[in-house]
């Protein structure tokens, strides 16, 4: 929705998974398309995707596609890929940060006041007071029950607005099971399209078998930084 949100580097909040098939070619737009028809389908609340390119390496490199499913802050970026004459699928479980620096802060209390003044110079010091307690404790009242009133959809873009989005976040939007439980669930949901779209798409070729394996840098921090040491989690 936001370019500064698209672009910020996600980080990682577990190891990525992966499936090399020797071999074997498709599409990648797709299957992201098969993906997307699937998360459509499901109607799950609060979820934005987005295709998104990565560079391989420096500035002159070349680009791939990626998938990204966003809830909230957590995503998902998937890719899909040729390699060699092999392909794979690899998809990344990550939280988009959201700093919240001094000058945010100064920005966010330089509208508040911009926008008392307005109020004060149409209507006066006594009802455009009035006017901003009233103006004020409605949109409190919005922000704190936004899933109550339905607005999962408001909620999710509530957190993608630059600088308002994390103050809505730290101050307004209260923590619940229903949130935890509702983030449980896309997480699942979501792993568990991935893997049957791409066991879906290579049986589709005569593959029965696919190894869905978690990348973990169980190693020295030096070289953990340039290989991962595969360890088979599911097939």
């Amino acid at each position: 929705m936001f370019g500064l949100w698209k672009k910020r580097k996600p980080e990682e909040i577990r190891p990525p998974t992966y499936a090399l098939i020797d071999g074997f070619q498709t599409s990648t737009d797709a299957f992201y398309k098969s993906i997307e028809d699937e998360l459509q389908t499901r109607q799950v609340p609060g979820l934005d995707l987005v295709r998104l390119d990565y560079k391989e390496g420096g500035l002159l490199s070349s680009r791939r596609d990626y998938l990204r499913m966003r809830r909230e802050r957590l995503t998902f970026d998937l890719c899909s890929a040729p390699f060699g004459t092999s392909w794979f699928f690899s998809y990344r479980f990550c939280e988009i940060p959201a700093p919240f620096p001094f000058w945010q802060f100064l920005i966010v209390l330089a509208l508040t006041a911009v926008l008392a003044g307005g109020y004060v110079a149409l209507f006066g010091a006594l009802w455009g007071g009035v006017i901003i307690g009233m103006t004020a404790l409605g949109f409190v009242l919005l922000l704190r029950n936004t899933l109550t009133l339905g607005f999962e959809d408001f909620d999710a873009w509530l957190l993608t607005v630059p600088v308002f989005g994390r103050v809505y976040e730290a101050l307004f939007r209260k923590e619940t099971f229903f949130r935890q439980d509702t983030r449980f669930m896309y997480v699942e949901m979501i792993e568990r399209i991935i893997q049957a779209k791409i066991k879906e798409v290579t049986v589709s070729e005569g593959i029965e078998k696919v190894e869905f394996i978690e990348g973990r840098p169980d190693m020295h921090p030096l070289l953990a930084r340039l290989v991962q040491v595969p360890t088979r989690t599911s097939a």
